[in-house]
């Protein structure tokens, strides 16, 4: 998106500071503090809004690097974002995913330190697998870990803390949100760009997809999503199909005798990496190996969704090119289904104005910018709500 005009950009100064002796008056009540928590919170993750009234009156939280404890004795590593003072506070564990941007990248310091001012403590976990380029299933153990490490915290609120994530960070929340440890104590999940359902999501990945029960349109997955999904499906494979099927793989040629050479299990995945339709994906699935399928179904939130006790907020970009957004639709009609509240928002705006996922995307002009600000306001607004 454009730079804002002078003019504009003075008038959100005299507005911001207005806005924040009038918000602070607000405060008497949890709806107020949810209303002001968020009105201030939306200029400090979008960077094009120049004011960033948040700063006039909070100070800047502090960040510790920490080392919590695992199931398996090992040490994990996080980043934990705290507000100034002593006060004990909600918390949030929010995960990033596979092949995260550096810790210290702008985004997500902006993101965290504008959570905590707020009055959120977020915690960030890094862990040694992250930039494998791999779902690793250990990983979601460890997010349990954070969440039980959060609870014996001195400054966070018991019955207070959520989980949340970006893209594979947010799927991998939800299935640690179900595991009976926490089940039960978890607050809200908050899914930024999840996917619902692993064979779904494959489905998409490999035919070039995006389809719901309506019908099915182009697609075009960025490159992490294809590499991500291939590695998995051959890693899933015996050794002797992955010599085969990363040759394969090198040469973008195949014989009738490679095919020949590969168990069925390998033929479904030389399948899978030839550019299918719908229904031949679906077909070369139910082949393979019980390894893979058994992984699909320990990574979807779809697997145990009746074990999602926490309220659930979704969001996701129209135009997300490493996810579907679809798939934050089924996500959302399966709570429903279940008689269940459901936030959420599907926006036009992260991929090009906040770009959650750098690429050349124009940003929206500045009605359709201020438009998607508004509805992230109103799901921020549900976040600080169910956080007090």
């Amino acid at each position: 998106m454009g730079r804002f005009p002078k003019f504009i950009k003075a008038g959100f100064q005299y507005v911001g500071l207005f806005a924040v002796i009038i918000l602070l008056m607000a405060t008497s009540t949890l709806q107020g503090r949810a209303l002001v928590k968020s009105i201030l919170f939306i200029p400090q993750v979008l960077p094009d809004i120049p004011v960033k009234p948040l700063e006039y009156v909070t100070k800047t939280p502090i960040r510790e690097k920490i080392l919590f404890p695992t199931l398996n004795k090992e040490k994990a590593s996080a980043d934990l974002y705290l507000p100034r003072g002593e006060n004990s506070h909600p918390a949030v564990v929010f995960f990033m995913g596979v092949v995260p941007p550096d810790r210290d990248e702008s985004r997500i310091v902006a993101l965290a330190e504008g959570l905590a001012r707020t009055g959120m403590i977020v915690m960030i976990p890094w862990l040694e697998t992250q930039h494998q380029n791999r779902i690793v299933e250990k990983d979601i153990l460890s997010l349990v870990d954070a969440f039980i490490y959060l609870e014996k915290h001195p400054r966070v609120k018991r019955g207070k803390i959520g989980m949340g994530g970006i893209c594979t960070g947010a799927s991998m929340s939800v299935v640690a949100s179900q595991d009976l440890r926490i089940n039960d104590r978890v607050s809200f999940v908050n899914s930024f760009a999840g996917y619902y359902d692993a064979v779904d999501f494959l489905v998409a990945a490999a035919t070039k997809t995006r389809f719901d029960e309506v019908g099915a349109t182009h697609w075009s997955p960025d490159a992490l999503t294809r590499n991500l999904i291939t590695a998995h499906i051959v890693d899933g494979t015996f050794e002797r199909d992955q010599v085969i099927l990363n040759r394969i793989l090198k040469t973008g040629k195949w014989t009738q005798q490679d095919s020949d050479d590969l168990s069925p299990s390998g033929r479904a995945v030389l399948t899978l990496i030839s550019g299918p339709d719908v229904d031949a994906a679906r077909e070369a699935i139910s082949s393979l190996n019980s390894r893979t399928t058994q992984f699909l179904k320990n990574i979807s939130p779809s697997t145990n969704i009746g074990n999602l006790k926490a309220e659930v907020l979704l969001m996701h970009d129209s135009f997300d090119k490493l996810v579907p957004s679809e798939e934050s639709r089924r996500f959302a009609k399966a709570i429903e289904s279940n008689g269940r509240r459901v936030y959420h928002t599907e926006f036009s705006l992260f991929q090009g104005a906040v770009q959650v996922h750098m690429d050349d995307s124009k940003g929206p002009s500045t009605l359709e910018f201020l438009k998607q600000a508004g509805k992230l306001y109103t799901h921020m607004y549900n976040v600080m709500r169910l956080s007090e």
